[in-house]
């Protein structure tokens, strides 16, 4: 399996030398941006984009992996439709080509002829890049059932940040906003019991270096399975972003208003954008959680954090599951097994395109399991009978 995992690596920093291309010309970047169809918006935005640079990522990992991998090919699974309307109404299909040439031509469709954009984006997909990797610490990933693995890819989480180009709005090595929020997400599940098993998050614009006047990347990993667990961080002191003796949780300044303030009573609580670097602060240790009540967030946003976060000891966990054990006042290891998100069928009775995926029972994401009693118990709701719940959906892949 370590080769798959480079090769998931390495894909990861093509994606994220695609998005960081892309932002480099501002004439290239207005044409690549285009407003979602009413169904794919996220619930919680009043406006939505689709980025080409988005599907290229996407089209071009499922591309990858079949040449290298072909039973796995059909289970790349990700945010984005590969559907590119043109402004002459022309729906194209965007995939990934055999050659350069060939992708050139078909981009150059959907830039309405410019041959010229088309010619540099085909360039970076087909281009090889690689990223720095500790190859001792690759070699001990376990062996990973590839013929029962599914893939998770959000291109670019946190796409209005991507759009918008700011630098972004730091407080304590956190940062509220901005360029160090976009994240590129892949994630592996099993296909039969939903849990995730490796991930990988692309920061591509972790630092700005000055000197070269260009943003520059870091790379995340880690694969927990069968009782192993490896990841690319070193051991980290949980909530190190704190500005306070309080564990920091970070958040989205959308949750409601109550929630914030009885949080705020035991916890230093955090604003931020983007889920996947939300999950990221928690992967870092910078917070001590990550807390999301709403259904704002998709599984190909949580799939690869919380591989790696399972591989640190840590996991995230459906939040309504999980608060029917708030009484026992100790949450066994057993509970958050039970508890952790599935990644592998749809939610029961779902049938709208933006529900059917969402973590519609908010969640929390960890590293240290202790800290989530005090958490619950801040965030406890009253008493409520448990809803019955309808017959499972059958698998989705």
């Amino acid at each position: 399996m370590t080769e798959l995992f480079r090769t998931l690596i390495n894909f990861s920093e093509r994606a994220g030398e695609i998005a960081r291309s892309i932002r480099k010309e501002p004439t290239l970047f207005s044409l690549l941006v285009e407003e979602k169809g009413e169904e794919e918006k996220n619930i919680k935005f009043a406006q939505d984009f689709k980025t080409l640079s988005d599907v290229l990522i996407q089209e071009a990992l499922r591309h990858h992996i079949e040449q290298m991998y072909p039973s796995l090919g059909p289970h790349v699974h990700g945010e984005e439709s590969a559907e590119f309307t043109n402004t002459l109404g022309e729906n194209i299909t965007v995939r990934v080509c055999e050659t350069q040439e060939q992708t050139a031509n078909l981009l150059a469709k959907v830039l309405d002829g410019n041959m010229e954009a088309a010619s540099l984006l085909a360039a970076v997909v087909h281009s090889e890049v690689t990223a720095q990797i500790d190859e001792e610490l690759i070699a001990k990933i376990p062996e990973l059932p590839v013929d029962n693995l599914g893939i998770w890819i959000d291109p670019i989480d946190s796409t209005a940040e991507y759009v918008k180009g700011n630098n972004g709005n730091e407080e304590g090595g956190l940062f509220h906003s901005g360029l160090p929020c976009v994240t590129v997400l892949i994630g592996l599940f099993h296909r039969d019991t939903g849990l995730p098993i490796g991930g990988v998050v692309n920061q591509p614009f972790a630092n700005y270096c000055q000197e070269k006047t260009k943003w520059v990347g870091e790379v995340f990993w880690g694969a927990s399975y069968n009782s192993s667990n490896v990841f690319s961080l070193p051991t980290l002191s949980v909530g190190k972003g704190s500005t306070s003796d309080k564990p920091l949780v970070i958040l989205s300044s959308s949750e409601d208003k109550s929630l914030q303030e009885e949080l705020s009573k035991s916890f230093q609580v955090f604003y931020s954008t983007g889920a996947g670097y939300k999950g990221l602060s928690v992967v870092m240790g910078m917070a001590a959680a990550y807390l999301c009540t709403k259904g704002s967030t998709y599984r190909w946003d949580t799939c690869a954090p919380h591989s790696i976060l399972l591989a640190q000891g840590g996991g995230i966990v459906n939040l309504q599951l999980i608060k029917k054990h708030t009484d026992d006042q100790c949450i066994t290891k057993e509970d958050l097994e039970s508890c952790q998100i599935r990644y592998h069928q749809v939610n029961p009775g779902a049938t709208a395109a933006n529900k059917l995926w969402n973590n519609n029972e908010g969640f929390i994401a960890y590293q240290d399991p202790q800290l989530l009693t005090n958490l619950l118990q801040a965030i406890k709701d009253p008493p409520q009978e448990p809803p019955s719940l309808p017959a499972p959906e059958r698998l989705f892949f």
